[in-house]
């Protein structure tokens, strides 16, 4: 009997990968995003919970949330409030290029 393999979909291109393939973006209890992998238990707490999108390890799609500048990028914060159910602020979108751009690989898929 084969495991169960969860697919997730990427907010950007909207193609369908395994869960270890994407990276996820949640929030804090402050408010504050958190960029990583799927939640994980560290010594009895479960860490990265809650509501959170995922998005492609490719440089298109993290560019296209970390570059965008303008009306693009009040689409993408557009985007991830409304995944995450509350808006998202210009820090907030700050701090996420910043910590996205460790993530980025020029991957072919």
């Amino acid at each position: 009997m084969s495991k169960h393999i969860p697919f997730r979909t990427c907010l950007i291109c909207r193609t369908k990968k395994e869960k270890s393939q994407l990276i996820r973006i949640s929030l804090d209890h402050d408010g504050n995003i958190v960029v990583g992998m799927a939640p994980k238990e560290t010594r009895g707490k479960v860490l990265n919970t809650g509501r959170g999108v995922y998005v492609c390890r490719k440089e298109q799609c993290i560019n296209k949330i970390t570059k965008s500048v303008g009306k693009s990028r009040r689409k993408q914060a557009y985007a991830l409030s409304r995944s995450f159910r509350q808006m998202i602020s210009v820090e907030n979108m700050d701090q996420l290029e910043k910590t996205l751009s460790g993530f980025m690989t020029k991957s072919a898929i």
